[in-house]
């Protein structure tokens, strides 16, 4: 058994001061839980075990239909803005620059003379 600190000492002797009396146990307790133990049959679980595959089936589904639920389905793209992200994001790549319109030269042009004289950009 552990040893408890000094200041239970205390305690643990009013404890065995006022603890009251054991009750007699019954004369027929073994027989009665061996009989119990005995008369009892695993039957009625496997009677409540075949309601777990179907219970799991049934959670997978609902799970599944709940998360198509709540993502919404994907937008209709429009095929001009994905061929201009597509064309966009291919003169990225290679690094090429884009045929600039005279109104926007002058973004263009600094950010053209920003990336020539940082070529870590």
């Amino acid at each position: 058994m552990s040893n408890f600190p000094d200041d239970d000492e205390r305690l643990i002797k009013f404890l065995h001061q006022h603890r009251p009396p054991v009750p007699p146990a019954a004369p027929d307790l073994e027989e009665r839980i061996v009989l119990a133990a005995s008369s009892s049959s695993r039957q009625p679980r496997r009677r409540q075990l075949w309601a777990v595959p179907p219970a799991l089936a049934a959670g997978l589904i609902i799970s599944w239909m709940g998360y198509r639920v709540s993502t919404p389905p994907p937008a209709p793209a429009d095929p001009a803005s994905v061929e201009a992200f597509l064309i966009n994001n291919w003169d990225g790549v290679v690094g090429e620059t884009p045929v600039a319109s005279p109104s926007d030269s002058a973004e263009t042009d600094w950010q053209l003379l920003a990336t020539s004289n940082n070529p870590s950009l």
